[in-house]
């Protein structure tokens, strides 16, 4: 057999750079990192790989190792990845099992900061991790565009400058000492922040004053906050987990819920999505007929969980309908978990808009689709379906989705009053989404 000669043997060398680097970078990091060694013009293409992933596959610490020895070396291993690494960094991804913050993450912080990485990612999926504070060497990487973590505790020190790039910020999961303290002060510090997800373990009693002049993008669970200045803010979504019960009003009434006050600088929302529990904090609060400030740009409204049969709830719906006049769709979740609980009471929705003196004929002038889940068949549901075809002229769906639990010759009945019900569009078609398609 005829032997392979130098160049033979080591035809992937031979290939051109942009071929080489395209394959270095599809390697797993770990294995990236070692091509690193094999010559000048290796590590010149390990260099060239823009975004490093550090995951399950570079390492993973078992629940039966010693925790700090084996996150030292680990750490240690990763270091010496980047410093091989010698060209620019755009993205950084950590999410490797079993690791949780440390000490031994300030030199990789640093290194963050020192080769500008534009946007970071850092996930733990340790629970225990949420007692774990965040290395303080990642508030100098004040060059971040993106950042995202997921369980670890998050508190800027106090000599923090600002990320003066940050356009989005993803926190799942961490822990937050003080929730009013981040949106009053460290979120002015980040004036071009755009897109916030903030999804918090545990909170404090003190109102939040949102406070963030660039913001478009608002998804949390924070539930005692309000929007002091978010001029640009289009989509604000919060929904919460199981924060209180909702037959317990008492309560939420304790933090002074203020629903006129929660709204009072949205001038440019444009979606509104209210989900979990936040719809019985607000009610239980003083509920007016309709906002100080009508939201003019409010095209899309989602209100979850909402309790229709009980009064509070019915009036938070009346209030934010009578304050958007330009809405085109409303999505209605029911709750249905508490359905055994509801007081035998018809709630009309035209008679709370009438006790205020409120223009029935003004509501729903553009509302083109509207969507109610989880029905149960009560009255007030009917009611509400009723309303809607007598008073949107513009109206073309309205989507009916039964709770999994609901009789079929109930909704049959259901759904033949629907059908019957006067419209005042002519386009207006009644859906309705059987339990196999929902």
């Amino acid at each position: 057999m005829k032997a392979l000669n130098e160049s033979d043997a080591d035809r992937i060398s031979s290939l051109p750079d942009d071929v080489i680097q395209s394959i270095v970078a599809f390697l797993p990091v770990k294995d990236g990192a070692k091509t690193a060694t094999l010559s000048k013009q290796w590590r010149h293409n390990w260099g060239a790989t823009a975004k490093l992933v550090f995951n399950g596959g570079f390492c993973q610490i078992s629940a039966v190792e010693d925790y700090v020895l084996k996150a030292s070396e680990l750490m240690w291993e990763i270091y010496k990845a980047l410093l091989l690494h010698e060209g620019p960094i755009t993205e950084l991804v950590l999410e490797i099992p079993g690791l949780r913050p440390c000490t031994d993450m300030d030199l990789m912080m640093l290194f963050v900061s020192k080769k500008s990485v534009q946007k970071l990612t850092l996930s733990f999926y340790e629970k225990r991790a949420l007692e774990d504070k965040i290395s303080s060497a990642l508030f100098t990487a004040r060059q971040l565009s993106y950042l995202r973590l997921r369980n670890c505790e998050f508190s800027a020190p106090s000599w923090f400058l600002g990320f003066s790039k940050l356009a989005r910020l993803d926190l799942y999961g961490v822990h937050v000492p003080s929730p009013s303290n981040f949106c009053e002060d460290f979120l002015p510090k980040c004036p071009v922040l755009q897109h916030l997800i903030f999804v918090i373990q545990g909170s404090d009693s003190r109102k939040a004053e949102l406070v963030s002049p660039s913001l478009k993008v608002f998804e949390s669970n924070l539930w005692n906050v309000c929007f002091k200045h978010t001029p640009f803010l289009s989509t604000v979504r919060i929904e919460l987990m199981d924060v209180y019960q909702n037959d317990k009003l008492s309560k939420y009434r304790a933090y002074d819920p203020d629903i006129a006050a929660a709204f009072s600088s949205l001038p440019a929302i444009e979606k509104l999505i209210i989900g979990g529990q936040w719809m019985g904090f607000l009610a239980s609060g003083k509920v007016p007929s309709k906002l100080p400030t009508y939201l003019h740009q409010l095209k899309d409204l989602k209100l979850g969980d909402i309790l229709l049969y009980r009064l509070s709830e019915a009036r938070v719906l009346v209030c934010l309908i009578a304050s958007s006049p330009n809405l085109r769709k409303l999505t209605v979740v029911c709750n249905c978990v508490h359905a055994s609980l509801r007081k035998k009471r018809t709630i009309d929705i035209l008679q709370l808009l009438e006790e205020h003196d409120h223009p029935t004929a003004s509501c729903f002038q553009c509302l083109e689709e509207m969507s109610i889940s989880d029905v149960l068949g009560m009255r007030v549901e009917l009611n509400l379906l009723r309303f809607v075809l007598a008073t949107a002229p513009q109206l073309r769906r309205i989507f009916i989705k039964p709770d999994g639990k609901m009789d079929p010759r109930k909704a049959h009945k259901f759904l033949k009053e629907v059908t019957s019900f006067k419209r005042v569009s002519r386009e207006a078609e009644v859906i309705y989404v059987s339990k196999d398609e929902n």
